[in-house]
Protein backbone atom coordinates (compact mmCIF):
# COMPACT_ATOMS: atom_id res chain seq x y z
CA UNK A 1 0.00 0.00 0.00
CA UNK A 2 1.27 3.44 -0.90
CA UNK A 3 0.19 6.50 1.01
CA UNK A 4 -0.86 9.69 -0.70
CA UNK A 5 -0.60 13.07 0.96
CA UNK A 6 -3.86 15.00 0.69
CA UNK A 7 -4.26 18.66 1.66
CA UNK A 8 -7.74 19.52 2.83
CA UNK A 9 -9.07 23.03 2.37
CA UNK A 10 -12.10 24.50 4.14
CA UNK A 11 -14.10 27.27 2.52
CA UNK A 12 -15.24 29.90 5.05
CA UNK A 13 -17.69 32.61 4.06
CA UNK A 14 -17.15 35.84 6.02
CA UNK A 15 -19.31 38.82 5.12
CA UNK A 16 -19.61 37.73 1.51
CA UNK A 17 -15.89 37.01 1.15
CA UNK A 18 -14.57 33.52 0.63
CA UNK A 19 -11.29 32.50 2.26
CA UNK A 20 -9.40 29.25 2.01
CA UNK A 21 -7.98 27.79 5.20
CA UNK A 22 -5.44 25.01 4.86
CA UNK A 23 -5.83 22.19 7.35
CA UNK A 24 -2.99 19.92 8.51
CA UNK A 25 -1.73 17.27 6.10
CA UNK A 26 -3.39 13.89 6.49
CA UNK A 27 -2.02 10.59 5.23
CA UNK A 28 -4.62 8.47 3.49
CA UNK A 29 -3.77 4.90 2.43
CA UNK A 30 -4.12 4.42 -1.34
CA UNK A 31 -3.88 0.94 -2.86
CA UNK A 32 -0.97 0.50 -5.29
CA UNK A 33 -2.01 -1.37 -8.45
CA UNK A 34 1.18 -2.12 -10.36
CA UNK A 35 1.15 -2.31 -14.15
CA UNK A 36 3.77 -4.45 -15.89
CA UNK A 37 6.98 -3.23 -14.34
CA UNK A 38 10.27 -3.04 -16.22
CA UNK A 39 11.49 -6.18 -14.45
CA UNK A 40 8.36 -8.10 -15.39
CA UNK A 41 8.69 -6.99 -19.00
CA UNK A 42 12.30 -8.16 -19.15
CA UNK A 43 11.28 -11.55 -17.77
CA UNK A 44 8.37 -11.87 -20.20
CA UNK A 45 10.67 -11.12 -23.14
CA UNK A 46 13.16 -13.77 -21.92
CA UNK A 47 15.77 -10.98 -21.81
CA UNK A 48 15.90 -10.70 -25.58
CA UNK A 49 18.24 -7.81 -26.35
CA UNK A 50 20.07 -7.97 -23.00
CA UNK A 51 23.09 -8.77 -25.14
CA UNK A 52 22.96 -6.82 -28.38
CA UNK A 53 25.66 -7.21 -31.03
CA UNK A 54 25.61 -3.75 -32.56
CA UNK A 55 28.45 -4.62 -34.94
CA UNK A 56 26.13 -7.11 -36.66
CA UNK A 57 23.12 -4.79 -36.81
CA UNK A 58 21.66 -3.78 -40.15
CA UNK A 59 22.87 -0.21 -40.86
CA UNK A 60 20.23 2.48 -40.49
CA UNK A 61 22.23 4.50 -43.03
CA UNK A 62 24.81 3.19 -45.45
CA UNK A 63 26.73 4.82 -48.29
CA UNK A 64 29.97 4.02 -50.12
CA UNK A 65 31.64 6.33 -47.57
CA UNK A 66 30.64 4.47 -44.40
CA UNK A 67 27.66 3.35 -42.34
CA UNK A 68 25.66 3.96 -39.18
CA UNK A 69 24.52 1.11 -36.93
CA UNK A 70 22.14 1.67 -34.03
CA UNK A 71 21.27 0.09 -30.70
CA UNK A 72 18.07 2.05 -30.07
CA UNK A 73 14.57 1.18 -28.94
CA UNK A 74 13.38 0.94 -32.54
CA UNK A 75 15.57 -2.12 -33.20
CA UNK A 76 16.18 -3.37 -29.65
CA UNK A 77 12.94 -3.46 -27.60
CA UNK A 78 14.91 -4.41 -24.47
CA UNK A 79 15.78 -0.72 -24.10
CA UNK A 80 12.11 0.06 -23.42
CA UNK A 81 12.36 -1.97 -20.19
CA UNK A 82 15.13 0.17 -18.68
CA UNK A 83 14.19 2.52 -15.83
CA UNK A 84 13.73 6.20 -16.54
CA UNK A 85 14.43 7.31 -20.10
CA UNK A 86 16.80 4.40 -20.81
CA UNK A 87 19.81 4.73 -23.10
CA UNK A 88 20.95 4.02 -26.65
CA UNK A 89 24.06 3.71 -28.81
CA UNK A 90 25.14 4.35 -32.38
CA UNK A 91 28.34 3.28 -34.14
CA UNK A 92 29.42 5.53 -37.01
CA UNK A 93 32.08 4.20 -39.40
CA UNK A 94 33.67 6.76 -41.70
CA UNK A 95 35.99 6.10 -44.60
CA UNK A 96 38.73 8.54 -45.61
CA UNK A 97 37.37 11.98 -46.46
CA UNK A 98 33.85 11.12 -45.25
CA UNK A 99 31.56 13.37 -43.22
CA UNK A 100 28.52 12.84 -41.01
CA UNK A 101 25.92 15.39 -42.10
CA UNK A 102 24.89 18.25 -39.75
CA UNK A 103 21.96 17.12 -37.60
CA UNK A 104 20.33 17.39 -34.20
CA UNK A 105 19.02 14.88 -31.67
CA UNK A 106 15.82 16.47 -30.33
CA UNK A 107 15.38 14.15 -27.34
CA UNK A 108 18.83 13.29 -26.01
CA UNK A 109 22.35 14.49 -25.30
CA UNK A 110 25.22 12.63 -26.95
CA UNK A 111 28.55 11.45 -25.58
CA UNK A 112 30.75 10.11 -28.37
CA UNK A 113 33.90 8.05 -27.89
CA UNK A 114 36.40 7.79 -30.74
CA UNK A 115 37.21 4.11 -31.36
CA UNK A 116 40.05 4.69 -33.82
CA UNK A 117 41.32 7.16 -36.38
CA UNK A 118 41.05 10.95 -36.33
CA UNK A 119 37.76 12.84 -36.61
CA UNK A 120 36.89 16.52 -36.41
CA UNK A 121 33.73 17.09 -34.34
CA UNK A 122 31.83 20.35 -34.28
CA UNK A 123 28.66 21.88 -32.95
CA UNK A 124 26.94 25.23 -33.48
CA UNK A 125 25.71 26.86 -30.28
CA UNK A 126 22.19 28.20 -29.84
CA UNK A 127 21.23 31.84 -30.51
CA UNK A 128 21.84 32.86 -26.91
CA UNK A 129 25.53 32.06 -27.45
CA UNK A 130 25.67 33.89 -30.80
CA UNK A 131 25.62 30.58 -32.71
CA UNK A 132 29.23 30.12 -31.72
CA UNK A 133 30.93 27.24 -33.59
CA UNK A 134 32.83 24.81 -31.36
CA UNK A 135 35.15 22.54 -33.37
CA UNK A 136 37.70 20.06 -31.99
CA UNK A 137 40.00 17.43 -33.44
CA UNK A 138 39.80 14.02 -31.78
CA UNK A 139 42.02 10.96 -31.71
CA UNK A 140 41.34 7.44 -30.44
CA UNK A 141 40.22 7.45 -26.81
CA UNK A 142 38.87 11.02 -26.82
CA UNK A 143 35.29 11.86 -25.86
CA UNK A 144 33.05 14.71 -27.03
CA UNK A 145 29.77 15.90 -25.47
CA UNK A 146 26.83 17.24 -27.53
CA UNK A 147 23.88 18.84 -25.66
CA UNK A 148 20.32 17.89 -26.56
CA UNK A 149 18.98 19.71 -29.60
CA UNK A 150 22.29 21.32 -30.62
CA UNK A 151 23.28 21.04 -34.28
CA UNK A 152 26.49 19.07 -34.70
CA UNK A 153 28.57 17.28 -37.32
CA UNK A 154 31.74 15.28 -37.82
CA UNK A 155 34.20 14.71 -40.63
CA UNK A 156 37.17 12.46 -41.25
CA UNK A 157 39.65 14.71 -43.04
CA UNK A 158 42.38 12.10 -42.87
CA UNK A 159 43.53 9.44 -45.32
CA UNK A 160 42.68 6.53 -43.00
CA UNK A 161 39.29 5.23 -41.83
CA UNK A 162 37.81 6.21 -38.46
CA UNK A 163 34.89 5.21 -36.26
CA UNK A 164 33.18 6.45 -33.11
CA UNK A 165 30.62 5.15 -30.61
CA UNK A 166 27.82 7.61 -29.73
CA UNK A 167 26.01 7.07 -26.42
CA UNK A 168 22.67 8.65 -25.49
CA UNK A 169 20.85 9.05 -22.18
CA UNK A 170 17.49 8.12 -23.75
CA UNK A 171 16.35 5.02 -25.63
CA UNK A 172 15.16 7.06 -28.63
CA UNK A 173 17.13 10.31 -29.08
CA UNK A 174 15.72 10.96 -32.56
CA UNK A 175 17.61 12.51 -35.47
CA UNK A 176 16.80 15.48 -37.68
CA UNK A 177 19.13 16.10 -40.62
CA UNK A 178 19.51 19.83 -41.19
CA UNK A 179 19.75 19.85 -44.97
CA UNK A 180 16.84 17.45 -45.46
CA UNK A 181 14.70 19.72 -43.26
CA UNK A 182 15.97 22.98 -44.77
CA UNK A 183 14.93 22.19 -48.33
CA UNK A 184 11.37 21.41 -47.18
CA UNK A 185 10.83 24.97 -45.94
CA UNK A 186 8.68 27.01 -48.38
CA UNK A 187 10.80 29.00 -50.83
CA UNK A 188 9.20 32.34 -49.93
CA UNK A 189 10.10 31.76 -46.26
CA UNK A 190 13.71 30.96 -47.19
CA UNK A 191 13.79 34.04 -49.43
CA UNK A 192 12.72 36.18 -46.49
CA UNK A 193 15.21 34.48 -44.18
CA UNK A 194 18.27 34.46 -46.46
CA UNK A 195 17.73 37.08 -49.15
CA UNK A 196 18.52 34.50 -51.83
CA UNK A 197 16.34 34.70 -54.95
CA UNK A 198 13.58 32.09 -54.94
CA UNK A 199 14.83 30.76 -58.28
CA UNK A 200 18.21 29.99 -56.68
CA UNK A 201 16.50 28.43 -53.68
CA UNK A 202 14.43 26.22 -55.95
CA UNK A 203 17.62 25.03 -57.66
CA UNK A 204 19.04 24.06 -54.29
CA UNK A 205 15.91 22.08 -53.56
CA UNK A 206 16.54 19.95 -56.64
CA UNK A 207 19.71 18.58 -55.05
CA UNK A 208 19.39 14.99 -53.75
CA UNK A 209 18.57 14.33 -50.12
CA UNK A 210 21.56 13.53 -47.96
CA UNK A 211 22.29 10.03 -46.66
CA UNK A 212 25.19 9.98 -44.18
CA UNK A 213 28.10 9.49 -44.22
CA UNK A 214 28.71 11.70 -47.23
CA UNK A 215 31.84 12.57 -49.17
CA UNK A 216 34.10 14.79 -47.12
CA UNK A 217 35.45 17.10 -49.81
CA UNK A 218 37.46 17.18 -53.02
CA UNK A 219 40.53 18.64 -51.28
CA UNK A 220 40.78 15.64 -48.95
CA UNK A 221 40.40 13.13 -51.76
CA UNK A 222 43.08 14.91 -53.78
CA UNK A 223 45.44 15.19 -50.81
CA UNK A 224 45.03 11.51 -49.99
CA UNK A 225 45.44 10.45 -53.60
CA UNK A 226 42.04 8.77 -53.64
CA UNK A 227 39.17 8.50 -56.02
CA UNK A 228 35.71 7.35 -55.02
CA UNK A 229 36.40 3.69 -55.87
CA UNK A 230 39.57 3.56 -53.75
CA UNK A 231 37.83 5.34 -50.88
CA UNK A 232 34.99 2.85 -50.99
CA UNK A 233 37.34 -0.10 -50.61
CA UNK A 234 38.97 1.52 -47.59
CA UNK A 235 35.53 2.14 -46.11
CA UNK A 236 34.74 -1.57 -46.25
CA UNK A 237 37.90 -2.33 -44.27
CA UNK A 238 36.93 0.40 -41.80
CA UNK A 239 33.58 -1.27 -41.13
CA UNK A 240 35.29 -4.61 -40.54
CA UNK A 241 37.78 -3.00 -38.17
CA UNK A 242 35.02 -1.33 -36.14
CA UNK A 243 33.14 -4.64 -35.96
CA UNK A 244 36.20 -6.52 -34.67
CA UNK A 245 37.00 -3.81 -32.14
CA UNK A 246 33.47 -3.84 -30.69
CA UNK A 247 33.38 -7.65 -30.48
CA UNK A 248 36.64 -7.80 -28.51
CA UNK A 249 35.99 -4.82 -26.20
Amino acid sequence: MRQAVVLYCVLIVCGGAVSVVAQPFQLIPVPFLPAETEAMQRTMSNYTGFKYTISQATPSDSTPNGNIKQNQVGNNPFLSTLPGTGNAQTVVTMGPCAGNTPHVHPRGSEISFLLYGNITFGMIEENANSNNPVIVNMTAGDTVHIPTGIMHFSINNQCEPAAFLANFGVSDPGTQTIWNSFIRIPSDVLNAATGLPEAQINELKLMPLVTPPGTGGEECLQRCGLNFTTANNLTESAAARASNLLQTS
